[in-house]
């Protein structure tokens, strides 16, 4: 589920490599990590995406809290949203940056 990547340069033989702990720093800080690894072009099309995702989240949940007047489930229901919305922004997030490794022409591998 949490593949690494390992990104190698045609020509200078740097390697970097990202693990399974990028994908949660990739569903906490979104865009921003996106930017730290030198992908500044794609920082405002993974921020719409962060956007998308705390939107859906927001929706999902004052419309729990509506249809919901038990607090219990509610709090259930919350608590699986927030990591599968983080798990779901750090798969996106990763994405993003294998494809913009590639576009630069590095070679990708899992591991």
């Amino acid at each position: 589920m949490f593949r690494g990547y390992r990104f190698e340069h045609p020509r200078d033989e740097t390697v970097i490599a990202i693990g399974g702990w990028s994908y949660l720093w990739a569903g906490l800080f979104g865009a921003f990590y996106v930017w730290r690894l030198g992908f500044g072009r794609l920082f405002l099309r993974a921020l719409a995406i962060n956007l998308l995702y705390g939107a859906t989240f927001v929706g999902f949940f004052f419309g729990t809290l509506t249809f919901i007047r038990s607090a219990l489930p509610w709090y259930g229901l919350q608590a699986v949203a927030i990591p599968v919305v983080i798990l779901l922004q750090g798969t996106t997030m990763l994405r993003m940056i294998r494809d913009g490794y590639r576009r630069r022409g590095w070679l990708v591998r899992q591991g």
